[in-house]
Parts: structure tokens; sequence; C-alpha cells
């Protein structure tokens, strides 16, 4: 309709101008019609100008739209702003979560268990993987109740080797309902080690091997046996009364004395080994010996504020924190007293009676192996 009166008005307002230039015309020539044609050209220009007042009115006024629209827009800013304010208020939560992972070679199980003071409802995810083998991989959750999680994972059916285990937090893995209190990225999350992806994660690595059990009499060498790159512990006996020596060897020639003795023999020994590969013991013997050979570290490992003591030789695993430490040795045997730590740092060689002191770097909290050779009976204190 408005698009109609505009062509009317547009035409009315051509014509009048039209009906102008010929009363110009006319009041030059003929006189005698000039009062009539510009008593018509007068109402002319009066369309004309009703016209254009017309076309100001009917036509879209784009000024008046943006008028409006500018009335509206505040509202929307305050929309806006209603709601950044409201995101803005939202509740940080200082989060506990500590959680523990431990291999039971005993059992062939991951033990995970953990304290929290997330809600009910929330799910941590643990994945275990053999590093060796890919295959043998678990990955499930864990739901929070009362404060606490737990599972015992059974990976008996896993290969021997490296078994890595995550457990984690993490915010693409909850309900809504939790993520709106806690984030999509965890950005409502307090916590030490929180990451940029609002994740929260736990790992160990363990070495699973079954003991290789080995036995004969005399003079021996065993059949080959795989071993994994780290070290392997040698518990070993002789009941005879000659020369008991024990070699493990690998394929291409290297070998490692473990025992020297003189007649029956009952001892742990340790070897670092260097890379995944196969070995086998190479025995000097008068009578029957049996060795076992692993690779894990005991579920239960002496704490450093205990006393080490033992008599002859042996591989205890201790529960280190890092710094300088304080060492004292005493030995009550005849012949050598050798102690090493994780097989490579020599910390005693000697013969006989010993009593002595020195101090030793531990870099990082850990588990650590002191090897002792000995005859008699020793202790070992750390402060």
């Amino acid at each position: 309709m408005a698009i109609l009166f505009g062509l009317f008005a547009f035409f009315a307002a051509f014509a009048s101008f039209g009906l102008l230039v010929v009363a110009f015309i006319l009041f030059f020539t003929k006189r005698e019609y000039f009062k009539r044609t510009m008593i018509a050209s007068a109402g002319s220009f009066g369309a004309m100008v009703l016209s254009f007042v017309m076309m100001g009115v009917l036509l879209p006024n784009d000024s008046s739209e943006d008028v409006a629209r500018a009335d509206e827009e505040p509202a929307e800013e305050e929309e806006v702003d209603e709601v950044e304010e409201s995101e803005s208020e939202s509740e940080v939560h200082s989060v506990e979560l500590d959680a523990s992972i431990n291999f039971d070679s005993t059992e062939d199980a991951i033990n995970i268990s953990g304290d929290t003071n997330f809600e009910d409802g929330v799910t941590v995810t643990y994945t275990i993987s053999n590093l060796d083998h890919m295959d043998d991989y678990i990955e499930e959750e864990i739901e929070v109740n009362d404060g606490e999680f737990n599972a015992k994972v059974d990976i008996s059916s896993f290969h021997d080797g490296e078994v890595h285990a995550v457990l984690g937090y993490y915010p693409f893995a909850q309900t809504e309902d939790i993520t709106e209190k806690y984030g999509f990225e965890g950005e409502y999350i307090d916590h030490d080690h929180i990451d940029d992806f609002g994740e929260i994660r736990f790992e160990e690595t363990f070495v699973r091997s079954h003991p290789v059990e080995l036995s004969g009499s005399g003079d021996s060498a065993t059949d080959s046996f795989s071993l994994n790159a780290g070290f392997a512990v040698i518990d070993a006996t002789h009941q005879g009364s000659s020369n008991f020596a024990l070699y493990l060897k690998d394929e291409y020639g290297g070998q490692d004395l473990l025992v020297n003795e003189i007649g029956n023999y009952d001892g742990e020994t340790f070897a670092v080994i260097p890379q995944t590969d196969d070995f086998y013991l190479e025995v000097k013997a008068d009578g029957s010996w049996e060795a076992s050979v692993t690779q894990t570290i005991p579920e239960e490992v002496t704490n450093e504020d205990d006393s080490i003591e033992g008599t002859g030789d042996s591989v205890v695993f201790v529960d280190m924190s890092s710094g300088n430490k304080r060492l004292s040795f005493t030995h009550s045997g005849d012949s050598n007293f050798v102690v090493r730590l994780n097989g490579q740092n020599l910390l005693v060689n000697e013969i006989g009676h010993y009593e002595g002191t020195q101090t030793f770097m531990f870099n990082d909290d850990d588990v650590y192996a002191f090897e002792v050779l000995a005859d008699g009976n020793w202790r070992i204190d750390i402060d």
C-alpha cells in the first residue's frame, strides 16, 4: 500500500512541475491565459508539496527504525551483563584429591584407592596398560562415594613387562550437573596439581614378572629366560662343601658374577638389567642348588627411619626421601663387606669387622635397593 501511494505522489509532483514550466512560458507569450495558468500551477505546486509530505509519511523510514532498534539495544546489553555477572559469581571449589596406586605381585593385581572432598557422583578414570604389549589394556571408571573410591584390578592376563597405571579426574567424563559445578575445563577447581585442561592425574609404573624358578646339581647351564630392562634379584641356595659360583649371562657373552663362595650358601644378590633380553645362569657347584629370579619390588618395603639389619648376602628395598643423608654401617664378619646402592653406587668395600659413616645425596623420593655382601651380621642406620 505504501508503495502505491509513493508512486502516486511521485507522478503528481512531476505533473505539478510541468505546469509551472508552462505557466512561465505563457507569461511571456499570452498574458490572457496567465491568470488561469498561474492558478492551476499554484494548485499543482500545492499538490507537489502534499505529495512529498505523503512520501515522507508513508514510505519506510530507516531512521525511525534505527531509533526503535537503539531503544531495544540497551535491554539486550543489560541481559548480557546479567549473564556475565552470573558467570563471574560462580563458586571456586578447593578440591582435595589424594590417591595411591600399588602393584600386589602376590595377587597379580593393581590396587587403587583414594580420598577426596569431591561430591558423590564424580568419577575418576583409571587406565592400565602394558608398555611392551599394547593389547594388554584396561580402562574403567570409579564413582566417588562418601569421599572415597577404590578398585582392585586383576592383571593376571597381562604379559610380563612394564605396566603403566594412570588415575585421573577428567571434566569431559563427568555428568552435566558435575561439569556445571566444577567447570567444563575445571575452571571452578582449586587444586595444586590441576593442569590446563582441568585434569588431575596420578601415574605409576611397575615391572610385572613371574619369578623364574631354576634348580640343578653340580655344574650347570640353565635354559634361557627373558628379563625386562631394569633390575633382577637372585635368591640362591647351595648344599655342598666346595666352591659355589653363580653367573648371570646374556646371549652375547656378557656376564655378571653374582656369587662366589665356599660350601653351603643362602643369600640374595642384585643385578642391573640394561635392556630386555634373554639370559641364562651358569653354575659351578659340587652339590644341589636352587635359584629364583624376580624383578619386582616387594609389597612391603623398609622405611628409612627403621634400622636395616641382616646376616650374609641380602637385598633390602628402602623407601627414601630426597636429600643428603648420613649413612652408618657396621659389620661383624671376617670376610668381605660390600654395600652397593641400586647395583651401581659403591658405598662400602672392606674386609672383616667394620664401623663407619658417610653421606650420600638422594636426588628423588623413591624406593632404593641396598645390596649387601657379607659373611656376618651387619647393620645400616640412616639419618
